[in-house]
């Protein structure tokens, strides 16, 4: 790999990094705007049937992972931090990555059966097109980029395997999903005692 390469690799991790800083800086925001101008009765009133039944919030959560991360995952972490419904913070913190790490394995699998499904490979959804095109160029890299950023993790782990990625390989570099669940973690704890 030359320099030109990596300094375009180190370019798009820090671009995104940047992205995934700035909707948690957003998403604090609200919370803590919520948190200052509701009072826990009114904030009960409008979550709390989603907020207490731990079963709908966590299959929500794995629906979300499944399917592209249509929630973000940070919206589950602050249920968690507020609730306490499935353990300790950084207990539940870990069953979430977790989960989050099998979601993205499921997908890798699928994009490794379909990868040689000739209707599939004719379909190419447009929306994947863009992730195809980043896999191509990034390969590997690209997992762990979405590991730590916004960039769709579920899609990317669909693509690896449609790629061709080893799994033990996809199985390494998504561990990153982890330390990035821990991470906000601890930046949600930190901001949970303003």
């Amino acid at each position: 790999m030359n320099r030109k390469e990596i300094k375009e690799r180190r370019q798009f991790l820090l671009n995104n990094l940047l992205k995934g800083l700035s909707y948690l800086v957003l998403l604090v925001g609200v919370f803590l705007l919520l948190r200052q101008f509701s009072t826990e009765d009114q904030r009960y009133a409008w979550f709390g049937p989603i907020y207490d039944n731990a079963v709908l919030v966590i299959s929500l959560f794995i629906l979300s992972e499944i399917l592209f991360g249509i929630i973000p995952p940070e919206v589950f972490m602050l249920w968690s931090l507020e609730t306490g419904m499935i353990g300790p913070y950084f207990f539940s913190i870990g069953i979430l990555s977790l989960i989050s790490y099998g979601a993205g394995f499921l997908n890798f699998n699928i994009g490794r059966w379909i990868r040689d499904k000739n209707w599939i490979n004719r379909a190419r959804f447009p929306r994947l097109k863009k992730y195809m095109r980043l896999f191509e160029k990034f390969g590997g890299y690209l997992v762990v980029v979405a590991s730590l950023t916004p960039l769709p993790f579920s899609a990317i782990s669909l693509l690896s395997g449609m790629g061709g990625l080893l799994p033990r390989n996809y199985l390494l570099l998504s561990l990153f999903r982890i330390l990035r669940y821990f991470l906000y973690a601890l930046i949600l704890s930190g901001i949970d005692n303003l």
